[in-house]
C-alpha cells in the first residue's frame, strides 16, 4: 500500500497542508490514519478524496457544504464538473482524478472540448504538457502505477492519431517539403512524434510517418524510394548501441549529401555540437517547424 505524508498530499493536490488540517479539524471531511507513533499519514483513497474535494471547492462549492455530502454525491458532482468548461488548472485536476479512476469518458470529454475551442496545439500547451509533468511527479511518488501510466498514454495517443486523421492534407496544393518522420531504435517518446506529425501536416508538409524503431538502413531505403526532401527525428534518450555523435554521423551518411536532417530533443540539444553539412540541431519543436536550411545556421550547442 502506498502512503503519503501531508506534504506529499500538498504537492500532489495543490492544497496547502494548513488547509488540509482545517478540513480535518473543523469539518472532519478528511480523516488521516495514524502510525503506532502517532504520525499522520494518508493512503490512495485519501488522495482521491482530497482531489475530489479540491475540484468541487475550486468550482465554487463551500467546504461546509461539501462536508455534508456523501462520498457518492461528491463523486457525482465531480463527474458533472468534469464535463463543463472551467479554468485550465481545474481541468488538469479533473483529468488527474479521472486517470486515478480510469475514467476514459470524462478525460475524452475534457480534452475534446478544449481541442474544439482552441485547437490541439494550445490544448497541448495548456493541458497535456502540465498534465504529463504532474503525472511524472505522481509516478515518482508512487501514487500512480503502470496501469495509470499506460491508460493515459494510450488515451493521448488515440487523441493525437484522431487529430492527425482529421487534419486536411494540403501538401498537393503547395511546394512544401516531403518529410520522413521517425524515432531511432530504442527511443520511446511516441507522443512527441505524433504531435510533431500533426504540426507538420497542419502546416502543409507531406509527411511519411514511420513511427519508432526505424533503422538507418530503412531510412536510406525510404529516402531513395520516395525522394524525401528532409528527415526529422527526436532524440531524448541516450542510444543503447552507439553514442549520439556516432549515430548522427551514420545518419548523415545514410541520407546522403543532397538530403538534410533536422533533429531536436534533450540528448542533442544539451550534449552535442554538430558540424556536419546535412545535419541541423534545433532547440525545440517550434523552432523545428520554422527552420529554413537557407539560413545556413548551425543550431548545435556545446
Amino acid at each position: 500500500m502506498v502512503v503519503y505524508s501531508i506534504k506529499d498530499i500538498e504537492k500532489l493536490t495543490g492544497v496547502k497542508a494548513h488547509t488540509i488540517r482545517i478540513w480535518e479539524k473543523r469539518y472532519a471531511i478528511v480523516m488521516p490514519k495514524r502510525t503506532k507513533t502517532n504520525i499522520r499519514y494518508y493512503d490512495e483513497e485519501d488522495l482521491k478524496s482530497i482531489m475530489n474535494i479540491a475540484l468541487l471547492n475550486n468550482n465554487g462549492y463551500k467546504i461546509s457544504n461539501i462536508a455534508k455530502l456523501s462520498m457518492d454525491e461528491r463523486v457525482g458532482i465531480a463527474a458533472k464538473l468534469n464535463n463543463v468548461d472551467s479554468k485550465f488548472e481545474n481541468n488538469i485536476d479533473a483529468i488527474t482524478y479521472s486517470v486515478l479512476n480510469l475514467d476514459e469518458h470524462n478525460i475524452n470529454l475534457i480534452l475534446n472540448s478544449h481541442i474544439d475551442q482552441v485547437g490541439l496545439s494550445q490544448t497541448m500547451e495548456d493541458l497535456v504538457n502540465p498534465l504529463l509533468e504532474k503525472m511524472g511527479m505522481m509516478w515518482l511518488a508512487g501514487s500512480i502505477s503502470e496501469v495509470h501510466e499506460k491508460f493515459l498514454t494510450n488515451l493521448l495517443r488515440n487523441m493525437m492519431i484522431g487529430q492527425i486523421n482529421t487534419c486536411q492534407d494540403h501538401s498537393h496544393k503547395n511546394n512544401k517539403a516531403k518529410v520522413l518522420l521517425y524515432l531511432p531504435e530504442g527511443q520511446s517518446h511516441e507522443l512527441s512524434l505524433l504531435y510533431l506529425h500533426f504540426m507538420l501536416k497542419s502546416q502543409g508538409f507531406e509527411v511519411l510517418m514511420f513511427g519508432s524503431n526505424l533503422s538507418l538502413e530503412a531510412i536510406s531505403q525510404v529516402v531513395k524510394m520516395k525522394k524525401v526532401d528532409k528527415v526529422v527525428t527526436i532524440l531524448n534518450d541516450k542510444l543503447k548501441w552507439s553514442t549520439t555523435s556516432e549515430y548522427i554521423q551514420e545518419l548523415s551518411r545514410a541520407i546522403g549529401p543532397e538530403i538534410y536532417a533536422i533533429i531536436t530533443g534533450y540528448e542533442v540539444v544539451a550534449n552535442l555540437k554538430c558540424s556536419l553539412d546535412n545535419i541541423y540541431i534545433v532547440q525545440s519543436v517550434s523552432e523545428l517547424l520554422t527552420f529554413e536550411v537557407s539560413k545556413k545556421v548551425k543550431m548545435g550547442v556545446k
